[in-house]
């Protein structure tokens, strides 16, 4: 899955985080026939005044902000979730398009590519599937509106977390051997030396090919320098 990095401008979020991460709140743009890099261009402009983690369409993921930053995605005036704001949660924004009839929906294939990038993410931070919400559940804004509008789309995309990619599983990369990409060797390298990847009790790494992409990224934009 390709992974490509549109940095936000600075203007448009917060440097840092005071809460880990705890939730991943999904969007939808509210365009017709937007691209991720669109999204991705837009945000790298000054005073856009909100901005999101990843935007995903049906051929790309761009990261615009990176995880240990603050997007700003889903802050409001008042909540209905008790907990999730921005502090503690990835924002996803899906692209979306509109039908005949005028109303939105969100293609099957960005929404298989968005389903990838949060199981990756649930992985990392060890997010249980219960906390992966809709900017609705958040604020009660209508977003994404189609999964608002139709909640047995949005039961079908969460029922889609637990079950495994078809066509069988994404490859796995438990050593640092051949099999392992060598763009991705000195950052793995890295994060092992500092302790930050140990493995499991057999020493297996167990890291995905999108995750491999995202430690890359963020090594390149040094949130592995401290």
């Amino acid at each position: 899955m390709e992974y490509y990095e549109v940095p936000a401008h600075i203007s448009n979020y917060t440097k840092g985080r005071r809460q880990h991460i705890k939730y991943i709140v999904v969007h939808y743009t509210a365009n017709d026939g937007d691209t991720a890099r669109n999204n991705g261009n837009y945000f790298s402009q000054p005073n856009r005044n909100a901005s999101a983690h990843y935007f995903v369409d049906e051929n790309e993921i761009i990261q615009s902000v990176k995880d240990t930053d603050t997007a700003w995605h889903c802050g409001a005036k008042s909540y209905k979730h008790p907990k999730c704001r921005n502090d503690n949660s990835v924002g996803i924004e899906m692209c979306s398009e509109k039908d005949d009839k005028g109303q939105y929906y969100i293609n099957q294939a960005t929404q298989n590519r968005t389903i990838r990038l949060i199981k990756v993410l649930m992985k990392q931070y060890n997010i249980p599937v219960e906390n992966v919400l809709r900017h609705y559940d958040v604020t009660g804004k209508l977003c994404p509106e189609p999964f608002v509008r139709n909640q047995v789309q949005w039961l079908d995309f969460k029922k889609m977390l637990n079950e495994q990619k078809e066509g069988g599983a994404d490859m796995i990369y438990n050593y640092m051997d051949e099999n392992m990409p060598v763009w991705a060797k000195p950052t793995i390298q890295k994060l092992i030396d500092k302790g930050a990847l140990k493995g499991n009790e057999k020493g297996e790494l167990m890291l995905t090919d999108v995750m491999l992409r995202i430690f890359v990224a963020n090594d390149r934009m040094g949130c592995y320098d401290k």
